[in-house]
């Protein structure tokens, strides 16, 4: 007998981009429209190694550099 995990296939690179760009942008919704504020996720939800490629993966997807992170959060960025 197989488990529920071996019969559920992993979503491809594609499904994987718009899942994400979804969760974006309801994270970043939601923390527009509250001034309490919203943890990106549970504790142990993601290690820092995971953490540290998607979010590189997301300033080169839209051309920012540390520094512009860094600048926009000195500004008063959410």
């Amino acid at each position: 007998m197989s488990s529920q995990a071996e019969t559920l296939t992993k979503p491809n690179d594609a499904e994987i981009q718009a899942m994400l760009a979804k969760a974006v942008r309801l994270y970043a919704e939601r923390v527009a429209e509250s001034d309490a504020p919203l943890a990106a996720f549970g504790p142990d939800a993601a290690n820092a190694t995971e953490v540290m490629v998607t979010v590189t993966a997301m300033l080169k997807a839209v051309n920012l550099q540390v520094f512009e992170l860094g600048m926009w959060q000195a500004w008063g960025g959410k």
